[in-house]
């Protein structure tokens, strides 16, 4: 499922740069008339791993350096079980004046808990055996992303985007209930990931300048641990981060400029020409010509 919907949001994303590559508008561009072009978005929503729910089968075969064949250390099938968790952000969003493929910027800060518990039935060293294996931590990430808009109406727009992310696990808690070969794995985990994401959705203009969003997001390349496998191998299985939210944009008001004015104040250098010396008293001078005459 997950990935249909990384596929489809390939699809939207190929319409929009089609449609909007030579476009030097957007749905955002009005707000840059009144409205600062960047502001505030504040998050909250969903995250989990993705896959953290489906089945699968892993052995581990070494060689026997004395016989010279292939031993099965561990064969059998991990079920694993992922939650999904609260999740919130902030941030800051930036309008493209010029916009050509992105039409917004947006860096954030998002922080939500991860946890799993895999559950192995199978053979080990040639005896069945159930190993049951935990982990959570608090996962915070900087996200950089690139949006564009594609407008249905004119408070109305579906969201496409690409952009990375660079996540810490903090505060981990890992364990196996029983001491096997496999507890091995706890001393591989990497705190550090990294990764590439799409993203989709749609929004809502509220009024001039407060736009709320709902945003889905998921990894389309793992860079974590930062090694040779590219892998996420988040406890033992290889699982996809995603996360769910929804957003309030919030963009402040220009400073208002002030601006010049024929009547000017009597201290300004317009008025020291229209009431300067040669002008002051003329008016009386004249009345009394007149008055004599």
């Amino acid at each position: 499922m997950l990935r249909q919907i990384i596929l489809l949001g390939f699809t939207f994303v190929f319409m929009s740069i089609i449609s909007n590559a030579s476009a030097q508008n957007s749905f955002f561009s009005p707000t840059l008339s009144d409205y600062r072009s960047s502001g505030w978005t504040l998050s909250i929503g969903g995250s989990g791993l993705g896959g953290s729910n489906s089945p699968f089968n892993e052995e581990w075969l070494i060689a026997n350096s004395t016989s010279g064949t292939i031993d099965t250390l561990y064969s059998g099938t991990w079920t694993p079980q992922g939650g999904f968790h609260l999740s919130g952000g902030i941030g800051r969003v930036f309008i493209a004046k010029n916009p050509i493929l992105a039409d917004r910027f947006s860096i954030n800060l998002i922080g939500s808990r991860r946890t799993i518990t895999e559950t192995f039935e199978g053979v080990i060293d040639g005896q069945d055996s159930v190993v049951v294996g935990s982990g959570s931590a608090l996962n915070i990430g900087v996200f950089v992303d690139a949006l564009r808009a594609i407008t249905l109406t004119k408070k109305v727009f579906l969201e496409v985007g690409i952009g990375g992310g660079y996540r810490v696990d903090f505060s981990s808690e890992f364990d196996f209930e029983t001491s096997t070969p496999l507890s091995v794995l706890e001393g591989e985990m990497s705190p550090f990931s990294s990764c590439f994401e799409f993203i989709m959705g749609g929004g809502l203009k509220m009024k001039r300048g407060k736009f709320i969003r709902v945003q889905f997001a998921a990894d389309i390349l793992q860079l974590a641990p930062i090694n040779s496998t590219a892998k996420l191998p988040w406890r033992v299985g290889d699982y996809r981060p995603y996360r769910a939210m929804i957003s309030w944009d919030l963009f402040g008001l220009k400073p208002i400029k002030p601006e010049g004015s024929c009547a000017a104040p009597t201290h300004s250098e317009k008025s020291k020409e229209l009431f300067g010396k040669k002008m002051r008293g003329w008016g009386r001078a004249k009345s009394k010509r007149n008055k004599k005459d």
